[in-house]
């Protein structure tokens, strides 16, 4: 096996993934000099300097490749340190799991999208109630004032990199946009999907 070269930089994972309610694969990249076809064994490496936040997603991730017929292994299965990873210590983990590819997710950056909902100010209708309580009720309606909303979405964009553990380049590249919410399992379930789905699209698994 060559060398894999892969710097596992800790990063805020436990926030990419601190509940996803819906996720989006924004795009995707496949070497086009790849002709190994589908990859037999997967490493899934989650980038988080918070252990219980990348054992969860390792797992999480894994039975959801496993569920779809390809054969995982959580890196932290074979890699008890916590924190960055050196390269001989990887490589070496790569190797004792047989596996033959690995795969890797980090957060790139959280935003914040504001939307807007102005203000409708209807026409006052002061002397246009009719009579009764229904009167008055309907008429209501014609000079109904709804004030402006803000809403606030907060959402991750998240990196995933397929590499075949032979080759120091990536074969497959995918970010996504995941909304957040609460719980990291339910979240990994909702991010694996799409980026499954993806890799299945390009014949890679």
């Amino acid at each position: 096996m060559n060398k894999l070269r892969i710097t596992l930089v800790a990063t805020a994972l436990a926030a990419a993934l601190c509940g996803c309610a819906t996720t989006k694969l924004t795009n995707s990249w496949k070497d086009p000099q790849y002709h190994g076809g589908p990859v037999k064994k997967i490493m899934v490496v989650g980038i988080s300097s918070q252990a219980s936040v990348r054992r969860i997603f390792e797992d999480t991730f894994a039975e959801n490749l496993k569920a779809n017929g390809v054969e995982a292994v959580p890196s932290h299965t074979q890699i008890v340190e916590d924190g960055q990873i050196a390269e001989d210590r990887l490589r070496e983990a790569v190797e004792q799991a047989h596996a033959d590819s690995v795969l890797l997710t980090r957060m790139v950056e959280r935003k914040t999208e504001i939307m807007i909902t102005p203000a409708e100010p209807m026409l006052p209708t002061y002397g246009m109630m009719r009579h009764g309580y229904y009167g008055y009720y309907s008429g209501a309606w014609l000079g109904y004032y709804e004030p402006a909303t803000v809403q606030h979405y907060d959402y991750i964009v998240a990196e995933t990199t397929l590499f075949v553990a032979d080759s120091q380049s990536p074969v497959w590249s995918g970010t996504t946009r995941t909304s957040e919410s609460d719980d990291i399992r339910t979240a990994t379930e909702g991010f694996a999907k799409p980026v499954i789905a993806a890799l299945k699209k390009a014949g890679l698994i």
